[in-house]
């Protein structure tokens, strides 16, 4: 009798054991998940919600009503709409380039050419344009005035007229590469087929780029325009290398949301006001993403009633 017994639950617990096992095994992720992931969102709300005067929204209107943290916003989008408008072009031209037919073999030496900005250290990336861009004996000013198109040198690093362009030149050179192999993935997906029916109907090169290419490019554009914008809102090395410690330029011209967020936890010690700061950040970012992918999906048209 008690052998039966025993069996049965040996049994039972083999059966249990059967069950449990596979959570077992993915919980490793799940908790990894809760310490690094849900641990620290729900401790910063309680930081954002709590402060000298207690618990309450006090931080976040602190943000609201914030004019440095608006003015890195509208630098950040600024940056934003030159990385979608002027970078993504120059992308999408390298992108054609590269599947042409022309290049041969060499294909994969220049992809390969186009990748390696991106790979390249931020600090390293930083200090070359900060030579590049110097107001005394920079290179490109003295390119510029050797050739005669300005009398005086221009201060890229301190004029804050000219804070995003120096930005967008060095943004431009790191990331136009990685964006056009992504959309030259986009372009080998194109079925052959349909261009060369195109061609025979007589469709020229820029109709069937209008028409054809870039519509069956939707997928790829979403993606790419949205990295570019949550890259625009992060951007923080790039600062700190060009403008040393602060990263805020002649008159916050190179103020960014995560420099402004990073300066006030470390440098003011405001963590409860800076754990608010990245809330309201979060919100605006999927207010944008949002409205972006709205404008990137397409509506079916509702069909007119025939009478």
């Amino acid at each position: 009798m008690v052998s039966q017994v025993a069996a049965s639950q040996k049994l039972k617990y083999a059966k249990y054991g059967r069950k449990i096992k596979p959570y077992l095994f993915i919980s490793p992720f799940f908790i990894l998940y809760a310490l690094f992931g849900i641990f620290p969102l729900c401790y910063g709300m309680y930081m954002a919600l709590t402060s000298k005067q207690g618990f309450g929204f006090g931080n976040f209107t602190a943000v609201i009503y914030d004019d440095l943290f608006w003015k890195s916003i509208t630098n950040a989008a600024l940056y934003s709409l030159g990385s979608v408008f002027i970078i993504l072009p120059v992308a999408l031209c390298a992108a054609l380039m590269l599947s042409s037919q022309r290049l041969g073999k060499l294909r994969g030496f220049v992809s390969t050419v186009y990748f390696f900005p991106n790979v390249t250290s931020v600090i390293a990336i930083g200090i070359v344009f900060k030579l590049l861009l110097k107001t005394n004996n920079g290179t490109i000013n003295t390119l510029l005035e050797t050739l005669g198109l300005i009398q005086q040198p221009l201060k890229f690093l301190s004029d804050p007229n000219l804070a995003i362009p120096s930005l967008l030149i060095l943004a431009t050179w790191r990331y136009f590469g990685i964006n056009s192999l992504y959309f030259l993935s986009g372009l080998q997906g194109i079925p052959q087929d349909l261009c060369e029916a195109a061609r025979i109907d007589g469709c020229s090169a820029i109709k069937e780029l209008l028409f054809i290419k870039i519509p069956l490019l939707r997928p790829i554009a979403t993606f790419v325009v949205f990295t570019a914008i949550v890259g625009s809102f992060s951007l923080s090395g790039e600062i700190y290398t060009l403008v040393g410690e602060g990263g805020t330029g002649a008159r916050n011209s190179m103020l960014f949301p995560v420099v402004y967020l990073y300066n006030m936890m470390f440098r003011d010690s405001k963590m409860n006001q800076a754990a608010a700061m990245g809330y309201v950040l979060a919100v605006i970012l999927i207010i944008i993403t949002s409205i972006q992918r709205y404008v990137f999906t397409e509506h079916d048209k509702p069909e007119v009633a025939r009478r």
